[in-house]
């Protein structure tokens, strides 16, 4: 008989032991990082390709430390133009809140004129940003894409989104 009571109390205590344990061990901090972001990117000076002012984006964190992000987006200028920019981009030190962020891409393009429908390949873009967050939530990103077409094409621009 004492033998059982022991068991159980035995059993008992782990059970409790394993529940708090699980309750008050902390999450890596790699994971509190939100994978998933969406943005609104103003540009201060247009491309040559597109008359948009803006372009609306989805990027993903990828890998354990989330230091690289994959990003798609698509930029109308309100007429005949749609772009689609994408970018492969890193930011330096996930875990702080200020990072450098800097990357390669490219924008498609598909245009509508006078009845027809054209598809092109006008740039290849390196963004280099800096870049303000928290683990998630909101975020801020300011800086230069230069566009790699002609010409070689600076374009100042201001990013605000949303992690989750």
């Amino acid at each position: 008989m004492f033998f059982i009571i022991d068991i159980r109390r035995t059993v008992l205590f782990l059970v409790f032991f394993s529940f708090f344990t699980n309750i008050l061990a902390q999450v890596p901090e790699s994971d509190a990082i939100r994978r998933n972001g969406v943005y609104a990117e103003l540009y201060v000076i247009r491309h040559d390709f597109s008359d948009g002012f803006i372009s609306l984006n989805y990027e993903r964190f990828v890998g354990k430390k989330k230091k690289m992000a994959l990003r798609a987006g698509i930029a109308p200028d309100f007429q005949s133009v749609i772009a689609f920019p994408f970018t492969v981009s890193w930011i330096t030190g996930p875990l702080k809140k200020s990072h450098f962020e800097y990357g390669v891409g490219g924008v498609f393009r598909f245009e509508s004129y006078e009845g027809q429908t054209y598809f092109d390949f006008p740039a290849v873009m390196i963004p280099l940003m800096y870049r303000y967050q928290k683990a998630k939530g909101f975020f801020f990103r300011g800086g230069i894409n230069l566009y790699l077409s002609w010409p070689i094409l600076p374009s100042p621009s201001f990013s605000f989104g949303y992690k989750f």
